[in-house]
């Protein structure tokens, strides 16, 4: 696999689900928290397939998956519950995190999370992981009109930094936020998870196994 382009980089952009924690299985817990009683439990599959997706297209696979009745933004609403009540007490930080925001901040690099997940969860997780101070802004898929893969996320906070993509770094976990990155024109640094075993991460320039892992020289 190439090395990442040489340009120095001027910021760098975290996912945040399996990046700055491993909160993927949170999501399923939740989704499985909506259907108990309906007789429905998300398999590890279904797990997979929506992983990295935005909360419209999580629950567009899951009411046509179980065939659900009733109106689909309430079954949202109970969702965005389920998931801030987990995540408000589930999350810890992911091994290397706080080693690398305080590498980047000695660097004075901004930085900035893009992800899938909706703003208040965002909010939810920094907050429970002390680091809402250490992130600049928080991008997320309702700010843009196409959600991952799709490279307007990147883009957007790209535009936010005022940068160009080459000057920033992005870390991502799944195919879908890799392929977003790449297409945005971004270093992408893939990181392997325990739930994304399998999945084809080839798209990101480099793969590590944890954010301990993370290559200081790859900055430029």
């Amino acid at each position: 696999m190439p090395p990442p382009p040489p340009a120095k980089k001027r910021a760098v952009i975290f996912d945040m689900d399996g990046v700055i924690t491993d909160s993927e299985p949170f999501y399923a817990e939740a989704i499985n928290v909506v259907l108990a009683g309906h007789g429905h439990v998300l398999t590890r599959d279904d797990h997979r397939a929506i992983m990295g997706s935005n909360i419209d297209y999580t629950w567009d696979y899951v009411v046509r998956r179980f065939k659900l009745g009733g109106d689909i933004a309430g079954w949202k609403r109970r969702y965005d519950s389920a998931v801030v009540e987990i995540l408000s007490k589930k999350p810890e930080p992911s091994p290397g995190l706080y080693w690398l925001l305080d590498e980047l901040d000695k660097r004075k690099l901004p930085v900035a999370l893009a992800t899938s997940s909706l703003l208040n969860w965002a909010q939810t997780v920094t907050r429970r992981l002390k680091v809402e101070h250490r992130f600049r802004f928080i991008a997320t898929a309702d700010m843009v009109p196409h959600a991952k893969p799709a490279p307007d996320l990147y883009l957007f906070a790209v535009a936010k930094l005022g940068l160009s993509p080459a000057e920033c770094l992005a870390l991502e976990d799944s195919p879908r936020g890799i392929a977003s990155a790449t297409a945005a024109g971004l270093t992408t640094i893939g990181i392997r998870t325990p739930h994304t075993v399998g999945m084809d991460l080839s798209k990101a320039d480099r793969l590590i196994n944890s954010l301990q892992d993370f290559d200081l020289s790859w900055l430029g």
